[in-house]
């Protein structure tokens, strides 16, 4: 693991940038100091870039909260969110299993799957699967869904989950549990989970055709988890960057270190800010 100041010392080796969202770009408010400079010192270097996100929301809609940060479309090229990738992939029919689905998640998020020919129900009874995007609030635990999964765990539900991040974390330093958190707990119990977006395959196979001819050597990940964005892109063997300033922002370097180790996969580089 090489430490960086920023990006510009490694630049030259890419000519694709594969960028996570929350804890790199922005903090789910505010874009962090010096990230809509370093973009467009990417872009003046000719660099394709993908924004690659565990939001569990369509990607249109993380495009519009973008453009409200001050992030014109003119500073990347595609967006693909693990909504977006759940959405599309049961568009295709590829489910085995029915049209009813009981829904896990805050109210912002209901319109995940609209315009497909999926039905919400408010009985568990009558779903077919479990649609998990995440906590219905901040207030909530893991603990207040434990009932509905016992229940739907007995009834051998499948759960789509799109959202595998296990938390984030505000500038504040205000951390918040995520979907990956209901996905886990229903998986330790047994029941079947169906994940989307990172660290699995599928998301960087579709980033790496939206980039072709481009190819793996030639592209960096960008992530600040330690437990999808630095899996995600080693096992798919892209070279990746550790930003500590997210998720990370209160771990001493040791500690990071130690992390690394324990899960046995290291990123390339390790840097504090998604600076240029």
């Amino acid at each position: 693991m090489k430490s960086l100041s920023g990006l510009s010392a490694v630049a030259p080796q890419y000519d694709a940038f594969i960028l996570d969202l929350w804890g790199v770009i922005h903090d789910g408010t505010s874009l962090y100091e010096g990230v809509h400079d370093a973009l467009v010192k990417l872009r003046e270097q000719d660099k394709k870039i993908i924004f690659l996100s565990n939001a569990p929301r369509r990607s249109v809609k993380v495009e519009q909260v973008l453009g409200k940060l001050g992030i014109d479309r003119g500073l990347y090229d595609h967006v693909l969110s693990s909504g977006e990738e759940g959405f599309q992939w049961l568009s295709s029919g590829k489910q085995n299993f029915g049209k009813r689905y009981y829904y896990i998640g805050p109210s912002k998020d209901l319109d995940v799957l609209e315009g497909l020919d999926f039905k919400r129900v408010d009985d568990l009874k009558d779903a077919d699967f479990l649609l998990n995007v995440g906590f219905g609030s901040e207030e909530q635990s893991t603990d207040d869904w434990m009932p509905l999964l016992r229940a739907a765990r007995a009834a051998k539900l499948t759960m789509v989950c799109l959202n595998p991040d296990l938390e984030v974390v505000k500038i504040t330093g205000e951390r918040f549990p995520c979907a990956g958190v209901i996905g886990h707990a229903y998986q330790n119990m047994g029941g079947l989970v169906l994940w989307f977006g990172k660290p699995f395959p599928a998301v960087y196979e579709q980033c790496m055709r939206w980039l072709s001819p481009i190819g793996k050597p030639r592209t960096l990940a960008v992530g600040d988890s330690l437990e999808t964005d630095i899996p995600g892109a080693v096992r798919y063997e892209i070279d990746s960057a550790l930003v500590t300033g997210g998720i990370l922002k209160h771990e001493k370097p040791h500690a990071i270190e130690a992390m690394c180790k324990k899960i046995g996969l290291a990123p390339n580089y390790i840097l504090p800010k998604f600076l240029f």
